[in-house]
């Protein structure tokens, strides 16, 4: 009889632990949708005026008290390193900068999917295409090419 209320409240607990971390998942993707089309601008982080891309995911994050900082270089040691294929919603997608042949910290978003019709992150970007706050289609974009890592910040 022990034994099975044990394995009881290990699965109700690993159950609740799961819901609460969708849970805070689907809140910080809220958040971060938010501030769609709010623009670009260097070192900012100001929600509904502008953001840089560090100054974006510091709001997001800090908002819910998860790791953030204004750097994006910081964001490399945050959380834990995951498979791109594995990531998750909330998660912390790493980017080289846009000078050829980095691998340096340059560029963060959060995704907001990775399934079936894709793998989707919200990002600030200071591109001419897609500029400020936008959620970008992974494989059809040219972030593969500058691609480093994920974390687990949640």
């Amino acid at each position: 009889m022990k034994f099975l209320f044990l394995l009881f409240v290990s699965v109700t607990s690993f159950g609740f632990s799961q819901a609460t971390e969708d849970s805070l998942s689907g809140e910080l993707i809220e958040i971060a949708k938010e501030q769609l089309g709010v623009p670009y601008k260097y070192a900012t982080s100001d929600p509904g005026v502008s953001f840089d891309c560090s100054g974006f995911t510091h709001y997001v994050y800090s908002s819910l008290d998860l790791p953030s900082s204004r750097s994006s270089k910081d964001y490399g040691s945050f959380g834990e390193q995951v498979d791109l294929k594995t990531c998750v919603p909330g998660d912390c997608i790493i980017f080289s900068g846009t000078a050829k042949g980095s691998r340096t910290i340059g560029h963060i978003g959060i995704v907001v999917t990775n399934d079936e019709s894709g793998l989707k992150f919200i990002h600030c970007s200071s591109s001419k295409k897609h500029f400020g706050v936008v959620i970008t289609d992974y494989y059809e974009s040219n972030y593969p090419k500058r691609f480093l890592q994920v974390r687990r910040l949640l």
